[in-house]
């Protein structure tokens, strides 16, 4: 039994706070809805905004630190396949990124992904971590979906109401 209280006193004394990440993924068919674009690119461009300084949350607790090692990024994107929201050869977005579990997309130059944006703001920003943004398959549900002109089609209906986007 002592080894027991022991045991539960240097696990209280030793841990930290620790933080949870939990996605609820929603239809493919509402995700597409809900954006305000969505398209398959390629990044051409990642720099940081250095201007941008996080929101010091109130009362300061200990989610601060996890708030100050947010950075914004602007993204640029070469655009393969527009299919929402999306006019011309490019699109620029915004991308969160701190060291929290829940943390956002990490975007590198030369690479291809299918993209959810979503408004937040009035800014344009590459979704949350559990939106259907990921790295370009061109075998994957969402994209042959995506690409289906009736998908497309179907998604500007909710609830039987023509929901124009």
């Amino acid at each position: 039994m002592k080894q027991v209280f022991l045991l539960l006193i240097f696990v209280l004394v030793t841990s930290s706070i620790a933080y949870a990440c939990t996605c609820t993924q929603r239809t493919h068919r509402y995700e597409y809805r809900e954006a305000a674009a969505v398209f398959s690119g390629v990044v051409v461009e990642v720099r940081e905004d250095t201007i941008y300084h996080p929101p010091k949350l109130f009362p300061p607790g200990p989610l601060q630190k996890l708030v100050d090692t947010t950075k914004r990024f602007i993204v640029r994107f070469k655009i393969l396949h527009g299919f929402k929201g999306t006019s011309g050869k490019e699109f620029s977005l915004i991308n969160y990124v701190s060291d929290g579990p829940c943390s956002g997309y990490k975007f590198d130059v030369g690479e291809k992904w299918l993209v959810y944006v979503t408004r937040k703001d009035d800014e344009l920003v590459s979704g949350y971590l559990c939106s259907r943004t990921s790295i370009l398959k061109l075998e994957s549900d969402e994209y042959r979906e995506a690409k289906s002109f009736w998908f497309r089609l179907r998604s500007v209906f909710s609830f039987g109401k023509l929901r124009l986007t």
